[in-house]
């Protein structure tokens, strides 16, 4: 009995399924906004020199009584070309003669002595009450640690993403998903309450590592338990329950403007919730393929009780489950390794400009995700907007799957996104709407650029080495997400440096495109020779179309799935 049967008969759409379905999607809906929150809990306020004459009105008494904290801002801080105090330098020495008109017309303020925030900063709290920004002093020399905070956060799942993989196979994903939920949860509450930004980073470091590892988990446990038949319905919710999580997170920062309470209010629940993963039964299919036949048998039966099929789980034996495990190593034992791909030139090089497309892709629009205050200035509405957009996107991505071809749709999406960006530029800070338009777009061809471009790595997988290569393009694109915070810090040197490699990159990587073969409406590759075969035909197929453009509509009667 195949193992999609096994699933009906345990019931593949019982309460177990019901019930592990939406713990599993509120989790990751809650865990969603962890990359992201540093748009509000690490956000920039207004700020100035702290002023002495402000915080001591008594020590000039018979001075200050008479003016208004504007005035006394005046002559203590320098103001930008924007006529708004410099957030970084203020006066060495009270300039009261900048209070006589005459005299402010006459004198070259510039010529002034200054100095940097000696006694700190003054910050805005019209609209955080607080910030790490605020707690720890992260502006004008430290600005930069603010997005070294991002890098460290992103850092981690390069650690988490392998750890889980050598994990569950030692182990198993249920434990796995179980103490990186409650690591998540406590290291989330744990950050909170850090005395320092050191901690706060590890923390944040160690959270990203656990988020990765539950990801992984997550989904394995959530897709292998379910059939077919529910498969695209699950892993469609699965996908939208994120975008969910990124509208919740502008909710929440609307509502509680204190990082400290901000963190725990997404941090607290997914706590409680991350009990009930206890509950959830180990992946049948593991337990198989490593042979344990007994606890899989229980496993199985566990499901058939909950789901209400007391008899079925009566009838069934371990027979079937080693009949099985017999398929189910069949198949892994032709699984290849990584060298076959780096030996191999046609994976090699398949492998190679899929990455390079990936890459320029979440480079690109996740880079700006951390850094929405370029956007607008309403940075809840911002995020909310971002986070709606994903739906008809996505949506409309399972359209752009059955009817366009797939070089032709990345290399719009790619081309649109890389655009947008170059647009908003030239785009005035002023003209924050039409800005806020344009990256709508843009966000949305990334949303459709997700979920093709999973679909189009797919298909130029083949199934011995596609679970090594998912891998290999999961780790690449969080290289990417670090590399994408670090080009925040270039901002400094250049304001539209990061805004100008975000959207250069994409149009470059359309090159790659060039090199890879079509798979719209082909079957999957089963061996590299599949992969070789179809390279190859689409090679000479390119070539007899260039040379001799009147044999083109001969070629569409070869059916190209026969190879």
């Amino acid at each position: 009995m195949a193992f999609e049967e096994l699933l009906q008969q345990v019931g593949d759409c019982g309460r177990y399924h019901i019930f592990t379905t939406v713990l599993l999607i509120l989790l990751g809906m809650l865990s969603s906004p962890h990359d992201f929150m540093e748009n509000f809990t690490g956000a920039i306020p207004a700020h100035h020199c702290s002023v002495h004459l402000l915080d001591n009105p008594q020590l000039e008494f018979n001075i200050t009584t008479n003016l208004t904290a504007k005035a006394l801002l005046r002559v203590s801080i320098l103001l930008d070309p924007n006529q708004n105090p410099e957030q970084c330098r203020r006066f060495h020495k009270t300039q009261w003669q900048l209070l006589i008109p005459n005299v402010t017309a006459a004198m070259n303020i510039t010529e002034l002595e200054t100095e940097p925030c000696l006694d700190g900063w003054t910050y805005d709290q019209s609209v955080f009450t607080s910030t790490i920004v605020t707690e720890w002093d992260l502006v004008c020399d430290f600005q930069s640690f603010k997005y070294f905070a991002q890098t460290i956060t992103l850092a981690g799942h390069l650690v988490g993403t392998p750890i889980s993989g050598i994990l569950s196979d030692k182990f198993g994903w249920k434990p796995l998903l179980v103490a990186t939920a409650l690591g998540f949860g406590i290291l989330g509450i744990a950050c909170a309450f850090a005395p320092s930004f050191i901690l706060y980073c590890f923390f944040k470091f160690l959270m990203s590592a656990c988020l990765s590892a539950f990801q992984n988990s997550s989904i394995i446990i959530l897709l292998e338990g379910t059939s077919q038949k529910w498969y695209p319905r699950v892993a469609t919710v699965k996908g939208l329950s994120w975008s969910a999580g990124h509208a919740l997170l502008a909710g929440l920062a609307y509502a509680i403007r204190d990082w400290h309470k901000l963190q725990l209010a997404i941090s607290l629940p997914f706590f409680i919730l991350s009990f009930f993963v206890c509950w959830v039964s180990e992946s049948v299919l593991w337990l198989m393929t490593n042979g344990k036949t007994e606890r899989a048998l229980r496993e199985l039966q566990r499901i058939a009780n909950i789901n209400g099929k007391k008899d079925v789980a009566q009838s069934l034996t371990t027979e079937m489950i080693r009949f099985n495990m017999k398929e189910r190593r069949n198949e892994t034992r032709s699984h290849c390794r990584i060298t076959e791909v780096i030996v191999n030139p046609t994976v090699f090089r398949t492998a190679l400009f899929k990455w390079s497309f990936l890459f320029a892709g979440f480079f690109s629009y996740y880079g700006l995700l951390l850094d929405i205050r370029v956007l607008g200035t309403d940075i809840f509405m911002t995020q909310f907007l971002l986070a709606v957009t994903d739906f008809p996107s996505k949506l409309a991505s399972y359209f752009i799957i059955r009817h366009v071809k797939r070089r032709p749709s990345v290399a719009f999406l790619l081309c649109m996104m890389g655009g947008s960006i170059i647009v908003i530029i030239f785009v005035p800070i002023e003209m924050n709407i039409l800005r806020l338009i344009i990256f709508l777009f843009g966000k949305a061809c990334y949303s459709s650029f997700s979920v093709l471009c999973t679909v189009f790595t797919t298909e130029l997988s083949p199934t011995i080495l596609r679970s090594t290569l998912q891998a290999f393009y999961i780790f690449s694109l969080r290289i990417s997400m670090t590399c994408a915070s670090l080009v925040l810090v270039t901002g400094k040197y250049f304001v539209h440096l990061p805004m100008i490699l975000y959207g250069v990159l994409p149009i470059v990587a359309l090159t790659s495109l060039y090199f890879l073969p079509e798979t719209y409406n082909l079957p999957l590759p089963n061996t590299i020779k599949d992969l070789e075969k179809r390279e190859a035909y689409q090679l000479s197929v390119s070539l007899i179309t260039a040379l001799f453009p009147e044999q083109q509509k001969h070629l569409k009667v070869i059916n190209e799935s026969s190879i």
